[in-house]
């Protein structure tokens, strides 16, 4: 008749206790590591979201200082060059605009470095500007003032 080897019975025991005891081991290592790479990895994406944030603050700020030092050189009148020099206000404003948009989009909606409101108020500054210029009978000097007066506020605003 055949008969089975024998074996202990705390052998097979201890070897399988064993194997389970270094797979849970190396599943906790796993886990462990990975959640170390996943706190390194979020340390450097906070770090970067932080560096952008602040770029776009401070070209947004030079904007800003821009189209008021453009506005200065407005005159109170029309003249042959009104347009161009306004038309590099508004350069600016859509600047402020685009940076405003891409730290926005960056930073998932948290990121807004001008108020909606404000750019809107420019915008609509700017296009009254504007017809006063197309029409070239009224003095322009009520309109860049309010400009003048936005964008100091908004650079108060941006600045800090």
């Amino acid at each position: 008749m055949y008969t089975r080897p024998r074996r202990s019975p705390d052998t097979s025991f201890t070897s399988n206790q064993r194997n389970r005891r270094v797979a849970v081991t190396l599943i906790i290592l796993v886990l462990v590591a990975a959640v170390v790479a996943l706190g390194i990895l979020y340390a450097g994406s906070a770090s970067y979201r932080t560096n952008a944030q602040t770029q776009f603050k401070r070209h947004v700020v030079s904007a800003v200082v821009d189209a008021i030092e453009n506005v200065n050189r407005l005159t109170s009148g029309v003249q042959s060059d009104s347009a161009a020099k306004l038309a590099l206000v508004r350069q600016n404003v859509y600047l402020m605009d685009r940076l405003n948009l891409i730290s926005t989009t960056l930073s998932g909606g948290g990121g807004e470095l001008v108020p909606a409101e404000a750019l809107s108020v420019l915008y609509e500054d700017l296009n009254n500007y504007d017809r006063l210029l197309q029409t070239g009978t009224s003095s322009t000097l009520e309109i860049r003032s309010t400009l003048l007066t936005h964008l100091t506020a908004l650079h108060e605003l941006v600045r800090n």
